[in-house]
């Protein structure tokens, strides 16, 4: 394999050049250009698999070169080096075929998984274009062909017999042996929305099932792992054979294993992973065992981020009672005290957390409960909820609220802010018109004016009457008999005598008042009521 670096920055051409390890990779030859005039010259004259470029340079950008380079029809893989979580250029780049994008400051150890990807692609592609033979494919193709039969059995397109799984390895031809027992080793990776801001899903599940092969296998081309992704999350299934009588000790040296999993998974991605590590079965039962390790990974919070063994997890546990003292988190929300609520949770969950007890169901019972304080908190002051409830950050942070104790405290400590922001605006919508409206409404049947009402607001008349008749179009003496008439039509509607209406709804004679009901209304409050 041949590579050309393409970007006008030297020192990134330097620290690509010497940090990748290439001789892992199988790569003979490392070019070098510094501008698009001498990548073109390069690609004139040497044959170059794979072209490290950075989109932006000063003398032509990337896109441009990958136009360039598929117009010549040269065979190789581009892959894009920038900047920018976000630009202009995918679409163009997808349209020429560009193989995957990385960010600046790349990660070596995700630059050397894209490479190997790259390499892995691009040797299958040349194969398939050698020959149409199936024999030829298949030899070099094994890792498709396995891949497909796991995932057949774990999602029972294979029926879960043992006879009919030992003709799908014969008629397949595979090299696994049906009657063997295994131990499935199912991990969980979560929280992937930062990972896939720096490189696709594909590439994802290319770095896992290799860490899983070389550190659960003891193979980096072994075939009995397979990735797929499912609802957001990421989903590895390892099949690690078991030889007879070694139940035991196959059970510990795979626990110490995912140790190092663990610790090779966060060397390259900042998702939090899990690991749950099965009982031994026989291949007919590998459906209903993967089905159980996913439940046991969802159910059991406390595992969260750990490798742990089915056996090891209590049966038919309950977790313990949540003691919330709602009235004291709803006086700290009252005092604006962020930090002691989200102490007073913490303590709650530390509780039961005891011992691995802490389940989804628990942390389900416990988001209802501070909802219940918080909804409680915002009725007090008449302000509704709806503006939290259509918030969709706070949304998705409650759907993963179940899933760990920091996904809890992560959503917790967000509704938090959310309802205080929520309330800082409410209070700054209620404007003095709002106040004004409020207060004509309470007030309407005693004798009020704009003085009165200036009075009740520490205003002058004159600036009231301004401030309120530029807001709203009308005066206040308006306003007031405004609500007045609606009253007054709501007594009519109920038999009442107009005189009495009148009287009730603060006019101080009939005249005044049956004038004034005739011009809003368009007819006087006899005739209203006869209607």
């Amino acid at each position: 394999m041949r590579v050309l670096i393409v970007d006008d920055d030297i020192a990134t051409v330097d620290v690509i050049r010497d940090t990748v390890d290439w001789s892992s990779l199988d790569v003979d030859d490392v070019f070098i250009a510094y501008n698009i005039k001498e990548a073109k010259k390069i690609l004139s004259d040497e044959p170059i698999d794979i072209v490290i470029s950075d989109i932006e340079m000063p003398k032509g950008s990337g896109i441009e070169l990958l136009k360039w380079y598929r117009e010549q029809e040269l065979d190789g893989e581009f892959l894009f080096l920038t900047c920018h979580e976000s630009f202009d250029y995918a679409t163009s780049a997808m349209k020429l075929h560009v193989f995957e994008y990385l960010l600046k400051p790349f990660d070596v150890h995700v630059m050397e998984a894209t490479l190997r990807k790259m390499i892995g692609d691009l040797l299958n592609k040349r194969s398939l274009m050698e020959t149409s033979e199936l024999g030829k494919w298949a030899k070099k193709n094994t890792s498709r062909l396995y891949n497909n039969f796991w995932i057949d059995i774990l999602t029972s397109k294979i029926a879960p017999s043992a006879s009919e799984i030992g003709k799908e390895i014969a008629s397949r031809r595979l090299d696994i042996d049906p009657k063997g027992t295994y131990r499935l080793v199912v991990s969980r990776l979560t929280g992937i929305e930062k990972d896939r801001e720096r490189i696709s899903t594909s590439l994802i599940l290319f770095i896992l099932e290799n860490i899983h092969m070389e550190v659960l296998l003891g193979d980096p081309q072994a075939n009995f792992v397979t990735g797929f992704e499912v609802g957001g999350e990421i989903i590895i299934v390892s099949v690690v054979p078991i030889k007879s009588g070694s139940e035991d000790s196959s059970k510990r040296e795979i626990l110490e294993a995912t140790g190092t999993l663990l610790k090779e998974q966060k060397k390259i991605l900042f998702s939090e992973m899990t690991v749950c590590i099965g009982r031994c079965v026989y291949m007919h039962e590998f459906y209903d065992a993967y089905q159980k390790e996913r439940s046991l990974m969802e159910k059991n919070v406390s595992y969260y981020g750990t490798a742990f063994c089915e056996e090891d997890v209590a049966e038919n546990r309950s977790s313990f009672g949540i003691n919330l003292d709602a009235a004291k988190l709803e006086a700290l929300l009252s005092e604006n005290k962020k930090m002691e609520f989200m102490s007073m949770l913490k303590t709650c969950l530390n509780e039961i957390s005891k011992g691995n007890s802490l389940t989804a169901d628990a942390l389900n019972r416990l988001v209802k409960e501070v909802q219940q304080v918080v909804y409680t908190y915002l009725g007090k002051k008449q302000i509704g909820a709806v503006g939290l409830i259509e918030d969709e950050t706070l949304a998705g942070l409650e759907k993963n609220a179940t899933k760990s104790v920091i996904d809890m405290l992560k959503w917790a400590g967000y509704l938090l802010d959310a309802t205080f922001e929520y309330e800082k605006k409410i209070l700054k919508s209620f404007t003095i018109c709002d106040k004004i409206n409020t207060y004509i409404r309470q007030h309407y049947k005693e004798h009020i004016g704009r003085n009165e009402i200036a009075e009740e607001f520490f205003l002058t008349p004159e600036y009231l009457s301004k401030v309120y008749k530029k807001e709203t179009g009308i005066s206040i003496n308006e306003a007031i008999a405004a609500c007045r008439v609606e009253q007054a039509k709501l007594l009519l509607d109920r038999g009442e005598r107009v005189s009495d209406v009148a009287e009730k709804v603060g006019f101080d004679n009939f005249t005044y008042f049956s004038t004034t009901f005739k011009k809003l209304e368009g007819i006087s409050p006899t005739k209203y009521k006869k209607k």
